[in-house]
């Protein structure tokens, strides 16, 4: 059989190969091509999706979002990789929160601290930031402060000046911490007292100066005050000691100007000189009195008083003795009583009123005395300063004179601060004021400004005693001549003027010099003597001690005790030894001789 031809030539098959290379290869790439997606699918959901999750997580996480967290995944590497992303995020959401608290906590010291608090720009001093006690303190809102200066916040006159403030702050940069007193100013232009505290620290990568102010302006009060008692303190102890020996001096200079006047009698040359003496040495008794009344150290002898009466007694006096151009304005509305001493009343009336005559110029003016009744309470109680809770009977005395600024009237209660021209007044009225009031524990309040007058407002405390009935003056009396009177004191020329003065009054005298010698003569014979008068303040045996032996042995006999000044017995000590006169030097001839008088006589009931 012949071959059979199927028709295909070599043409043909090389098409039918080709076709079959393309089938296959199309076939492997479409294998491929769905592998490759599969394992895309796979990758992307095993891998790329966590990843991209991550990618994302950790995004939100340096935007600060702490709390979404990743969810696991299967495959146990890149697990590890989730849950280190989550602990991550925990830690930095912990630390975060740590952040916000202490920034929490730190601005509520800082704002609820009491003391101001400014940072400054090391550079320039410009204020970068205050807290809320600053605003409080300094009357500003936070707006205001961030566009002022530091001499805006200051009193701005040197020592407490711009130039200084930036020295202050030179040295914390560059020596060190800096503490130190400033005044310093408020948004009302009011100046007060501060205490700044400068430091050099950083805040970030800044270099600032972070001062703290604390007002002190009641601690600087508090210091004046203790300041003006102190000092009043040193000059009381001062007037004690100087006291003494005056009134001793004054005792001899009265007494022998007092017989001088009786033996040359009213027609001599000397009587006009004699009585200017006399003047005089009244007038050093006044002072003397005065030092020690403002100093709390004049014994007082206080009683029932009804104030308005006396108010009315030296209206009637003043109204005589100040100027015509003065017009006087008198409100007497308050009938209370106080308990107090009538000469010191006097005293402090008169030194409130001459006060305010003087201040006005020219002497013309409105002097008003006002006298009402007050009661405070715990409620209306202004400060712990102000008078304690009770009734109280309030003087006023108000001028529209020159009037004082906060200087002047910080020290117008200090001895011998004068506002008035040299040789005008002794500078001891006010003072005598103040210890009178002190004495008295009362209070005192004083309102003045420049040109506006000034107002005294004194306040005592009310008491529902009734006065006692006076005692009727013994008057002079006819003592027997026979009466022997014992004078005992170390000082030579008031021994001797006291011996003089009972002498003329009629009585027999006999002399000591010294509480001893005198004790030993009344131990010797114990009813010679009808009266005995000493001294206080002698060598060897005070006038107490005296008394107390004489007393022993002549319970009966009456002591009169005489002193220029003792800090160690009083009036009321004095009685309650069983001493029957107390008499303070200086002392006059009618004093000396009214009270023997009255000794003697007390002996004869």
């Amino acid at each position: 059989m012949g071959s059979i031809q199927l028709g295909f030539d070599d043409s043909q098959i090389a098409v039918a190969k080709k076709r079959a290379i393309l089938t296959t290869m199309i076939t492997i790439f479409t294998v491929i091509l769905i592998y490759v997606l599969a394992l895309r699918i796979i990758l992307n959901r095993i891998l790329i999706t966590p990843l991209n999750d991550l990618n994302s997580r950790l995004k939100e996480i340096a935007g600060g979002a702490y709390d979404r967290r990743l969810e696991p995944v299967p495959q146990k590497d890149l697990n590890n990789i989730v849950s280190a992303a989550n602990l991550m995020s925990d830690e930095i959401a912990s630390r975060t929160q740590i952040l916000v608290e202490n920034e929490r906590n730190y601005r509520e010291v800082y704002n609820s601290t009491s003391d101001a608090i400014f940072i400054h720009d090391a550079e320039d001093g410009a204020i970068v930031d205050v807290n809320q006690a600053m605003l409080d303190m300094y009357g500003y809102d936070r707006e205001e402060v961030m566009s002022l200066g530091i001499d805006d916040l200051s009193q701005g006159v040197s020592p407490f000046s711009l130039k200084e403030a930036i020295e202050f702050i030179d040295r914390a940069l560059h020596r060190g911490p800096q503490l130190f007193e400033w005044q310093a100013k408020r948004k009302n232009g009011e100046v007060f007292s501060v205490e700044v505290a400068l430091k050099r620290t950083q805040i970030g990568d800044f270099d600032v100066v972070l001062a703290s102010v604390r007002d002190i302006s009641e601690r600087k009060e508090l210091e004046d005050k203790l300041r003006h008692a102190h000092k009043m303190e040193a000059i009381g102890a001062l007037a004690g000691g100087i006291a003494h020996d005056f009134n001793n001096l004054l005792t001899a200079i009265i007494g022998y100007t007092e017989l001088a006047q009786l033996k040359t009698g009213k027609e001599s040359e000397v009587t006009d000189s004699l009585q200017q003496v006399r003047k005089a040495s009244e007038r050093a008794k006044e002072l003397v009195q005065q030092i020690l009344t403002f100093s709390r150290k004049q014994e007082q002898k206080k009683d029932v008083l009804e104030l308005n009466s006396i108010v009315s007694e030296i209206m009637q006096l003043l109204r005589s003795t100040i100027p015509s151009t003065v017009n006087i304005k008198q409100d007497l509305t308050s009938k209370s009583r106080i308990i107090g001493d009538s000469g010191q009343m006097h005293q402090l009336i008169m030194n409130l009123c001459t006060n305010g005559y003087q201040a006005m110029p020219e002497f013309s003016g409105t002097l008003s005395i006002s006298l009402k009744d007050e009661v405070i309470t715990p409620e209306n109680r202004k400060s712990t300063d102000s008078p304690e809770p009770g009734r109280y009977v309030v003087l006023e005395v108000k001028d529209d004179g020159v009037g004082m600024d906060a200087t002047v009237k910080n020290k117008i209660f200090e001895p011998y601060f004068f506002t008035k021209v040299p040789g005008k007044g002794t500078g001891l009225g006010l003072s005598t004021v103040y210890g009178v009031i002190q004495s008295h524990k009362g209070y005192v309040y004083v309102d003045s400004f420049p040109g506006k007058g000034t107002s005294f407002q004194v306040y005592l405390p009310v008491t529902e005693q009734l006065p006692k009935d006076k005692i009727t003056s013994v008057g002079e009396l006819s003592i027997p001549g026979d009466k022997k009177v014992m004078v005992v004191d170390d000082e030579d020329s008031i021994r001797n003027l006291m011996a003089e003065i009972l002498l003329l009054g009629g009585y027999l005298v006999e002399s000591f010099d010294n509480g001893l010698a005198a004790w030993n003569a009344v131990s010797e014979n114990p009813a010679s003597w009808d009266l005995l008068i000493t001294d206080q303040t002698m060598p060897g045996l005070t006038g107490i001690e005296l008394a107390r032996k004489v007393l022993q042995v002549r319970p009966d006999i009456p002591i009169i005790l005489c002193t220029g000044y003792s800090e160690t017995i009083n009036r009321e000590d004095s009685r309650q030894l069983g001493i029957h006169s107390f008499l303070q030097k200086p002392i006059t001839m009618n004093e000396m001789l009214a009270a023997s008088a009255r000794a003697l006589q007390d002996t004869l009931r």
